[in-house]
């Protein structure tokens, strides 16, 4: 076992990263990091039915788009190579020999069907199945037979004699299981490739694997490889698992709690960075009342001994705060970039030609209000539109005449004409001054203002709005406005 932090995370290529994937594969990133050690990515691709080119491009695009650079391992390289469990069949098949030779394995030829009976008959007895070992105890002339036969068989891995297998988790301390609930494991499938639990164990002793950190539904998986690796004469890793994510109601994670796919957030507006903070506190806690961390923070402040046993509550709420947080935080220029894919997709914007300025006026001012980056299209649709086209009834000034409104309305436009200078305190000047000489209360001209420039009786705060969408758009808003809210004076009246 090397003397340097190993730790790795090995996903299937679903096409997606599960949170819960994406939560383990952050401890093991801040572990290695935080130890000086490695953080390798392994694929485990047994199955060929779900491990297409695309979706291993889909976990890659997961982690990075996570922050989560690998160190070693798919796509990056390393001195443990190949990173892909279906391109180390060789290595398995020679380990899979060396128990059979060693008595520690056998061939199974039960078919699909004589499992089944085997099962129904203990569900009847009210008792767990086990295997009963009837390939192991085949005699020589039946085994025989059976190889000559070319029927399919699977490779079972003989269950320990020992009475209990025991050991210590850096998170849940010392476990023990009898080892007569151990069943006899298929460790090789009928088409030739190894499971998980026997590949998982010849991967982390050849890749010099030192620490394995997963989830708590692994450990069961631990008891059942920790015998593998000792008939193996492996030395055995350092084990943490994690505690499991839950739904508010501790039912397991699903879908019925929103996005569970690393790709759904950033679909959804959420920031990567939000989204790690969010992760991090899924099981572990700094032991200080800080919860916003970047990652360096996170890195420093991490250790295996503050992780929680209890299962950890997934709940939205927290990364919709966090969210918001970092929004706030990060500066204009790079908020509007972040939004400028979202804004593209909405067809507001194209991505090759931008007018910066007016991007960034218009994002300082919905800063404050946007929980996600998926908002920016709606919340900004007004800076880019054609036409925005205001109802009627909308231009009617609170507790005031349609007429009284379109007049008001028209003065309004002919002062801002006549402004020298497009500036906040010179439009905040004029209109209120309008205002006064009108009798209103500001609030009451405001409105129709606001409603004829934006379409929108919600906006960032007026005279800024009108900054940001500059004197030339503001005032044949208005003027259209205007033109429109005549006809309806009537009917409105």
């Amino acid at each position: 076992m090397a003397n340097k932090v190993r730790v790795r995370i090995a996903p299937s290529p679903t096409g997606n990263l599960h949170v819960g994937n994406a939560r383990t594969a952050l401890y093991n990133y801040l572990f290695a990091r935080q130890q000086g050690g490695t953080f390798i990515l392994r694929i485990d691709d047994t199955d060929a039915k779900r491990s297409t080119e695309k979706d291993i491009d889909g976990v890659l695009v997961s982690f990075r788009w996570l922050g989560l650079e690998w160190d070693e391992g798919f796509a990056a390289g390393g001195d443990y190579g190949p990173y892909r469990q279906s391109q180390r069949r060789d290595l398995y098949d020679g380990h899979v020999q060396q128990l059979l030779a060693q008595g520690q394995a056998y061939r199974c030829w039960c078919t699909p069907a004589e499992l089944d009976d085997m099962r129904k008959a203990a569900q009847k007895q009210r008792r767990p199945f086990r295997y009963p070992q009837t390939c192991l105890h085949l005699s020589a002339a039946e085994r025989a037979a059976k190889e000559r036969s070319g029927d399919p068989f699977v490779v079972r891995f003989l269950s320990p004699s020992e009475s209990t297998v025991d050991f210590t988790d850096l998170v849940r301390g010392d476990l023990s299981v009898e080892a007569s609930e151990l069943d006899d494991l298929v460790i090789v499938k009928a088409d030739g490739m190894p499971t998980y639990n026997f590949a998982s164990v010849v991967d982390d002793s050849h890749m010099d694997i030192t620490h394995v950190i997963r989830g708590a539904d692994h450990l069961y998986n631990t008891h059942r490889q920790i015998p593998i690796a000792r008939a193996l004469g492996f030395s055995l890793p350092a084990y943490a698992h994690l505690p499991l994510l839950t739904n508010p109601d501790r039912s397991k994670l699903g879908k019925r709690s929103g996005a569970v796919l690393v790709g759904d957030y950033a679909s959804q507006g959420y920031l990567p960075e939000a989204v790690v903070n969010f992760l991090a506190f899924l099981g572990w806690n700094p032991g200080t009342t800080q919860e916003v961390f970047s990652l360096a923070e996170l890195i420093e402040a991490f250790s295996l001994e503050r992780v929680n046993r209890a299962n950890a509550v997934f709940e939205l709420q927290k990364l919709v705060w966090l969210n918001g947080v970092y929004i706030r935080g990060l500066p204009v220029a790079e908020l509007a970039d972040r939004c400028i894919p979202f804004l593209a997709d909405a067809g507001l914007v194209d991505p090759a030609d931008i007018d910066r300025d007016y991007l960034n006026g218009a994002v300082e001012l919905e800063q404050e209000r946007l929980k996600n980056l998926a908002e920016a299209p709606e919340a900004l649709d007004f800076f880019y539109a054609e036409d925005v086209t205001p109802e009627a009834r909308l231009l009617v000034a609170k507790k005031q005449t349609p007429a009284d409104s379109l007049r008001a309305l028209e003065q309004t436009l002919a002062r801002l004409r006549g402004l020298d200078s497009w500036e906040l305190a010179t439009i905040e000047a004029c209109l209120r001054g309008l205002a006064a000489d009108l009798g209103w209360k500001a609030g009451q001209l405001f409105m129709p203002i606001r409603v004829a420039v934006t379409g929108k009786t919600a906006t960032p705060p007026l005279f800024e709005t009108m900054v940001a969408l500059g004197r030339e758009r503001s005032l044949s808003r208005m003027s259209k406005a205007i033109d429109a809210f005549t006809g309806a004076v009537a009917e409105l009246a």
